[in-house]
């Protein structure tokens, strides 16, 4: 069982949580997701099973959708609802002043990740060091938003609903507590959940709750179809020869300087980077010799 399962996490468990019983109830052997979302956010965890693992890197990562709500008027230790209260009575902002913050956010920007993140800092993660109470600053980090907007608003509880897609290791939870200190005020992350990754949509994922002892095993991505976007080609047996034992091979029509080869029966025979003689050398290889 080699590709990828798009799965529905739920508020709660961690992102590896959610891989560990996908590997128990697939007894797949080995597991891995395509980017880490709290444990407070719920959506899309695009999981790699078998031999797919070692394909991770390659997978489309961008851009990524968010549905998110904005609570005003209190902040928290974690922006989230999780956390400890350290700021509350802020003023409600209308919801013609929202809409016109998410349109000032729009686009590159410098963003500083939360202190309760997993950034690491002087060796170790940023939410370890918050949780002994340690003070350190974090480094901005270039993001970029490509949309976002305000879908609804209850200005009587101060609470809006957004939608936004953006590059990978944008921060929700920072993007709320930013769009509240450009209004004057504060804000916590009231839910997150990721709608896509790439070309992959919660629509379709396969609810968490499902996987355990018992169910029915689910059809996983093949990887050709996940990994479209990445130029293939597909190598007859004597490149496969080659390729297993580490050598190089001669290609016409590889475009780029990346591509994954393909078996005449449709497996993964391994990953190709060209080399600075314009041969293409093995860099994972699928096959043996």
């Amino acid at each position: 069982m080699d590709g990828f399962l798009l799965v529905d996490k739920p508020c709660g468990p961690s992102s590896f949580a959610v891989v560990n019983t996908v590997r128990r109830t697939l007894l797949c052997g080995k597991a891995g997701h395509s980017g880490t979302l709290d444990p407070q956010a719920s959506g899309l965890l695009v999981v790699a099973v078998g031999a797919a693992t070692r394909l991770l890197p390659y997978l489309p990562g961008e851009p990524k959708r968010y549905g998110f709500g904005m609570q005003f008027g209190t902040q928290t230790d974690t922006l989230d609802k999780e956390g400890k209260v350290t700021s509350e009575n802020g003023r409600i902002p209308s919801a013609v002043e929202v809409a016109a913050s998410c349109e000032q956010f729009l686009g590159k920007q410098l963003q500083t990740p939360p202190k309760y993140s997993a950034v690491k800092t002087d060796g170790k993660r940023a939410y370890e060091r918050a949780r002994n109470n340690e003070e350190f600053d974090l480094k901005e980090k270039t993001v970029t938003i490509f949309s976002l907007s305000l879908v609804s608003y209850d200005a009587a509880l101060g609470i809006a609903e957004c939608d936004m897609t953006c590059t990978a290791g944008t921060y929700v939870r920072a993007l709320v507590r930013d769009i509240a200190q450009s209004l004057g005020t504060v804000a916590y992350a009231a839910f997150i959940r990721r709608l896509a990754i790439g070309p992959f949509s919660v629509e379709g994922a396969l609810a968490f709750d499902r996987i355990g002892p018992g169910m029915e095993k689910p059809k996983v991505m093949p990887v050709a179809t996940a990994l479209a976007s990445v130029p293939s080609v597909v190598v007859d047996q004597g490149k496969c020869d080659l390729l297993s034992h580490g050598k190089d091979i001669e290609l016409s029509s590889a475009a780029g300087e990346t591509a994954i080869a393909y078996t005449e029966t449709g497996g993964v025979a391994a990953v190709l980077k060209r080399n600075e003689n314009g041969m293409f050398h093995p860099e994972k290889v699928f096959i043996k010799g």
